[in-house]
Formats: C-alpha cells, sequence, structure tokens
C-alpha cells in the first residue's frame, strides 16, 4: 500500500480530527560476513569456540537480531543480512556483541557500539571491530537508505477496492430498486441510487438472532439487495461475521444458514471452557504469543468460534472478499474502538472499522489491509508481519464485553433477575475495567520490545505440554476465582500491536468549544510511543455502529438501524443509543437528524421510528427499528391474524419483562422456541415495516433526482 501525504486541511470533517504527518523511516542494513581471529586463549585447547553475534538497536521495534551459531570455527564465514528501521530524529545506537554459545549459559566474549546517524546514506562502510581481551574480529557492513514508502494509507477517501465495489454493487442496486418501486418512484441511472446501510446494534445472541429474522426479511422482500452496507457491532457481528463466512451465501439463499446458526446455540457456549476444548485453544494460543500479544479475548474468541464456526474455523476476513465479489452482497463493516484502559469510554473511545478490504481508525484516517492485522508497524512500515487473524479472534474482540463481564455470564457474580438497561450494562463495564488490578505498564521509551515481554509472563519451559498445561490452569482457575489473571485490564480486552507507533500528527482543524473535551476524547489522540493499543467491545461507546456508516466517504441517504439493545421493559422508551449517536455526529460535525424522543408513547408504541432532515439534503434519512412485540401477538405474517391456540401461545412473549429473561444480554442459550420466537418476530418487524421503507427509500431517490 502507498502512502500519500496530504497537506491540504480545507477538505477535512470533523471525523478525522488528526493527520498523519509523514517523516520517511532509515533503514539500516546490517551485514555480518566473518569473523578472525576467534579464540578464548588456553580455553580453545578443550574447545574451539562455537560463536554467534548477536545486534541490538533499543529504539527499533523488533531490535534484537542474531547470527546463525558457526560450531568450532575460529574463522567463521557467516555472511547474514539484516535490517533495522530507525526514526531518524532519534539518536540511534548499534550494539554489537560476539558471544560464545553454551548449552546452559551463553558467554559474552565482547561488546562494542557504533552510532548509526553517523553513518551517510546509501553509503556502503566496512568495518572490522574488535570483541574481548583476545580482540577478536568480525568484519561488518553498513548502509543506511531512507524508506519513504508506507505500508499504511492515509485519508478518509474509499480505498480502491471499495470504490471498485460500490461501482459494481450500484448496477445491482439500479437494477433491484427498478423491481421493488413503481417505475415513476424508480431512479433511472446509477446517479440516482440511493447508498442505503443496514445496521444492527450489540445486543448479544439477541442482537445475533434479531438481525438474522431481519435478514430474512429484508432478503425475501428484495430490500437486501438495494442495501450497500451492512453494519455489525458485538452481537451483530457475530451473526454478520458468521453468514459472510459462508461460502454459498449470498448464492444459495439464507433458510440452510440460519438452521445452522439455531442448531449451533442450542448448547451454552460456557460448554466450550471445559478441558476438552480448552486444550484445542492452547496450542494456537501459544503459538500466538511467539509473535503476538495475546490476552483473554483470544481464548473468549476461540469459544465463540467453537459455537458459531465449527465448520469454518480457518476463515480470515479479507475471505468476505469472496462472498461479496462483483458486488453481489452489501459490503459488511465491522465495529471495535480503540480505549484507553483507565479512562470512560464516554471520555475517550476511538472507533475502528473491520472491513474485507482494510482495518482503520478514521479519527486518524489511517487504515490498513486485513492480511496485517496485528503485525507490527513502526512510522507506517511493517517491520514484523504475522499471520492473518482467524475470524474468531476478531468476533472474541468485537464482542469483547463478555469478557470484562466473564465473572456474570458465568455466575460468580449475583445479579438481580430483572433486566437492565443498556446504559446500566456499559457503566457496569466501565466499574470493571475501573477496578481491575493492574494499569498500563507499556513504556513510552526506548526499551526493547521483544515477544518475550508481551502477553502471558510466566516461566519458559522446554517442555510444550507443561506450558499448555500451565496457561490452561491459570486461565480456568480465573474463570472460577478471584485469581489476578481475569481481574487485569490487560486481559479483559484485546491488544495489538499499535500500527501507528512512532507517526506524528497534526490536528486538522480548530477546537471550537469545551463541551468536545468532555465526550468521546475526540481531540485527544492515541500516544503515538505506545507499543501496544487495547482494542474493544465499540459497546463500551455506545451500542450502535453509526459511526462505521456516517464518514462523508460513504455518503449515506438513509440508514436502516435495527437496535437490539437492553431496556429496563418493553414499553421503555427506545432511543438511548440513538441519542449517543446523535450526540456522537454533533461533536464531529456530521449531519444526522434530530432525535425527537417526544413521538414516543409507551401506549401506542410503534415498530419503526423515523428521523429526517427535511432542509438538509445531505443528511440521511434514519429508520430507527426496535425490539418490541406488538402486532406480533395477533399476526403470524402482515395482514394473517393468528387463529389457533397454538399461534396465540406462540405470539404472546415478552423480550425484556419476561421474569425468566430468556433474552437476557447474558443468555448464551437458546433453545428452539426462543430462537424462533425472537427470529420471526424480527422478521415479522421488518416485513410489517415494508411500506414505510419502500416510502424513505422513493424519498432518498427524489432527493437524487433533484441533485441531478
Amino acid at each position: 500500500m502507498s502512502g500519500k501525504e496530504n497537506n491540504s486541511l480545507e477538505n477535512f470533517t470533523g471525523l478525522q480530527a488528526f493527520e498523519v504527518v509523514q517523516r520517511a523511516p532509515m533503514l539500516l542494513h546490517v551485514k555480518v560476513m566473518n569473523g578472525q581471529n576467534i579464540t578464548k586463549g588456553w580455553k580453545d585447547f578443550f574447545d574451539t569456540p562455537d560463536t554467534f553475534v548477536t545486534m541490538k538497536v533499543v529504539t527499533s521495534p523488533s531490535g534484537i537480531k542474531k547470527t546463525k551459531i558457526a560450531y568450532n570455527k575460529a574463522t567463521p564465514q557467516w555472511n547474514e543480512d539484516f535490517e533495522f528501521i530507525v526514526d531518524p530524529l532519534k539518536e540511534n545506537i548499534l550494539e554489537m556483541s560476539l558471544v560464545e554459545y553454551n548449552y546452559f549459559n551463553d558467554e559474552t566474549i565482547g561488546t562494542t557500539t557504533i552510532k548509526v546517524n553517523d553513518f551517510q546514506k546509501s553509503q556502503v562502510i566496512e568495518n572490522t571491530m574488535k570483541f574481548g581481551e583476545k580482540n577478536c574480529e568480525v568484519t561488518f557492513q553498513f548502509r543506511i537508505e531512507s524508506d519513504p514508502q508506507s505500508d499504511l494509507r492515509y485519508g478518509l477517501d474509499l480505498n480502491a477496492e471499495e470504490e471498485n465495489f460500490v461501482n459494481q454493487r450500484k448496477m445491482q442496486v439500479l437494477n433491484a430498486l427498478k423491481a421493488i418501486l413503481e417505475e415513476q418512484e424508480a431512479p433511472t441511472s446509477i446517479d440516482e441510487v440511493p447508498t442505503i446501510g443496514i445496521m444492527g446494534s450489540g445486543g448479544g445472541f439477541r442482537a445475533m438472532v434479531g438481525l438474522a429474522g431481519v435478514f430474512e426479511a429484508l432478503i425475501s422482500s428484495g430490500i437486501m439487495d438495494t442495501a450497500m452496507y451492512a453494519a455489525g457491532l458485538s452481537g451483530s457481528s457475530w451473526y454478520l461475521s458468521t453468514l459472510y463466512a459462508e461460502h454459498d451465501w449470498p448464492t444459495k439463499g439464507i433458510a440452510a444458514e440460519h438452521g445452522k446458526l439455531k442448531d449451533n446455540i442450542d448448547s451454552s457456549v460456557l460448554w466450550k471452557i471445559g478441558p476438552s476444548y480448552t486444550y484445542l485453544y492452547m496450542d494456537a494460543i501459544l503459538e500466538k504469543k511467539k509473535h503476538q500479544p495475546v490476552s483473554f479475548t483470544d481464548f473468549f474468541g476461540h469459544m465463540v468460534g467453537e459455537t458459531l464456526l465449527p465448520k469454518n474455523k480457518n476463515t480470515i476476513l479479507s475471505d468476505f472478499r469472496h462472498t461479496i465479489h462483483g458486488g453481489k452482497a452489501p459490503l459488511p463493516l465491522l465495529a471495535g474502538i480503540h480505549a484507553k484502559d483507565s479512562v470512560s469510554a464516554h471520555k475517550f473511545g476511538e472507533w475502528m472499522e473491520f472491513s474485507p478490504f482494510e482495518i482503520g481508525i478514521p479519527k486518524y484516517g489511517t487504515f490498513y489491509k486485513p492480511e496485517m492485522f496485528g503485525s507490527k508497524f513502526f512510522m507506517g512500515k511493517c517491520v514484523k508481519k504475522c499471520t492473518e487473524s482467524p475470524l474468531h479472534y476478531y468476533q472474541g474482540l468485537w464482542g469483547s464485553a463478555f469478557t470484562i463481564l466473564f465473572k456474570r455470564i458465568s455466575g460468580q457474580q449475583q445479579v438481580k433477575s430483572e433486566n437492565i438497561s443498556e446504559e446500566t450494562i456499559r457503566n457496569e463495564m466501565e466499574e470493571e475495567l475501573a477496578a481491575s488490578t493492574d494499569s498500563d505498564n507499556d513504556e513510552n521509551d526506548d526499551s526493547d520490545d521483544e515477544e518475550e515481554d508481551d502477553g502471558v509472563q510466566h516461566q519458559a519451559s522446554s517442555d510444550k505440554s507443561s506450558q499448555q498445561r500451565s496457561l490452561w490452569e491459570r486461565m480456568i482457575s480465573s474463570l472460577f476465582s478471584n485469581s489476578d489473571l481475569l481481574n487485569s485490564r490487560s486481559w479483559r480486552a484485546g491488544v495489538i500491536y499499535n500500527f501507528m507507533r512512532g507517526i506524528s500528527l497534526r490536528q486538522t482543524h480548530q477546537n471550537d468549544g469545551d463541551e468536545i473535551e468532555k465526550d468521546f476524547g475526540h481531540w485527544q489522540k492515541l500516544e503515538m510511543s505506545k507499543k501496544r493499543m487495547m482494542v474493544c467491545d465499540a459497546g463500551l461507546a455506545f451500542n450502535s455502529p453509526y459511526p462505521l456508516l456516517l464518514g462523508p466517504q460513504r455518503n449515506m441517504d438513509l440508514i436502516l438501524s435495527f437496535e437490539f439493545s437492553s431496556r429496563k421493559s418493553d414499553d421503555a422508551e427506545p432511543f438511548s443509543e440513538i441519542l449517543l449517536a446523535e450526540k456522537w455526529a454533533r461533536i464531529n460535525q456530521i449531519p444526522f437528524p434530530k432525535i425527537d424522543t417526544s413521538v414516543f408513547d409507551k401506549n401506542n408504541m410503534k415498530e419503526v421510528y423515523i428521523f429526517k432532515d427535511s432542509e438538509d439534503a445531505t443528511c440521511p434519512i434514519v429508520m430507527h427499528f426496535i425490539l418490541a412485540n406488538i402486532n406480533f401477538r395477533k399476526y403470524k405474517e402482515p395482514g394473517v391474524k393468528r387463529t389457533t391456540k397454538e399461534e396465540m401461545a406462540f405470539g404472546e412473549f415478552d423480550i425484556f419483562d419476561d421474569t425468566e429473561n430468556p433474552y437476557s444480554t447474558f443468555n448464551f442459550k437458546y433453545d428452539d422456541q426462543t430462537f424462533e420466537r425472537l427470529y420471526q418476530l424480527t422478521k415479522f418487524n421488518t416485513l410489517n415495516c415494508m411500506d414505510d421503507i419502500k416510502q424513505s427509500i422513493s424519498e432518498c431517490v427524489h432527493r437524487k433526482k433533484a441533485q441531478n
């Protein structure tokens, strides 16, 4: 990926509060050539030294390198090449050591240093360095050069792959709109095609199953074919990622996939913490720990993946490109946030978006390919490429609210049985994080950051099975006790390398008021010296993924928002999360309709509330679908009343007022009836609002025609 510098501020919106000021890093090339007079004096009588060379630049990420061991050689020939990436504005010292290998403890023969900043660009320098009292000699070649090519993409514009997808998808949307709208209401060209997004909130399995019913309705009605994007957060992201992992979808329809989903969640995800399962996870987690940070999110991701992806465990996010190839399905956008471990997400929570094409933080206009997620970066360069993360890890990450509240889920915390609101859940997560036993000890200095210092700290063992058993025992004991492991912040959220490490930023526009400082950390920024960053469930900020769709580069016309967030009761006002989204949009200077809560009447509830700004053609229409059993009690299909006792009984249920709490955010087991009721309810509600959906689409087409 090429990076490009954009120094113009006039085109930036409030969404991108900072822009990258690119500085090219320096690449130090070191060749360890050969050794002469490698000796330990009289000790050579017993054994010729087995030597290797180590090199260390503490200001460089992955800054420790070493040669192979030259056995029984007084004149070893290494001829090995190494590379260090450094910041030219820092003082960079290369430390070189000649070391004798011993079975138990290596012995350093001698150490010397050289100032990297003294090298001239592109000049090859050959230097013979002396080590130890016996003046052992090792010959090196040094060369330093500038590397302006970035592995990150900078800017809010759509990436080339998404832009190509949009162009392909628009043709399909045009044909779909002609099929569902009256001729006079339909667009006549792609210029008149509105951009429509479908969006699901968080809410655990309730959101996942609810969105499944919504998709069934949108597909059968033809509305799905009119959508450009499908965005999800937490539970909704589990549904979207599980669906898009199916290679037969959308070609073969969706009914079979929903049958699989129902079967998969008929038993609790908590069964997946038994020894027979967790021993399977440990190999993968221990292997990852050699190269990347690990946390309880890795473990939780395996649990979720074992439940939702039993036949697609090897799927990766970039595989979704096949599912959407040619524009045959909406582009999935999944949400997370970068958070600080000791600060409320309301005060600092930077939205991250995950798509098959790119992952990044729009606030900084910085993105990279999913193939590089979890890799180590410095000054925009990938300095250590890691294997692309499996989909189940993302699922653990996107739903990591449940790692924060795992004690509640596993029954360790005694809580009241009644339902609680989304705000209460969010506050509980914040309290759990605030009570964590550790703090961010990720140094901002130039100390080395090799992987032996990352993730779980435990004694090294040559016996892999003992490592596996030790880590498993600590994890399991933490689940069912008050041990420090699950109480630590770094273990209850996803931890990745800071892909913006070493980058310089500048503010894109002026801060117009103090209120911005108090909400969502708009003008606060990531510390670029941090080696790692914490990525969490976006529900910590608010429980609907509006930020993924509201960016100016996507130019949304209509958002179908399906709200599955928890409420205190079925007739409670359902606007808490959309009000937070409205505040976020206002802070980020993004058009968003005014949310008038006076339209709500608990005695005359609606299945959808429509918000629009008739005076601003750039403001998207928002259709806010709520989770409520209103007409479904009496109708099994729109316009078709229930007649039998069985049909009446099936439709007579509550979501949030049921004393058994089958649809609790913390319930991870749905029997057939629990699944079918919710699935059929959301399907019915969506189909029952079809006239409203088509009317809103027609209004967006009319806007487009007026603009053209």
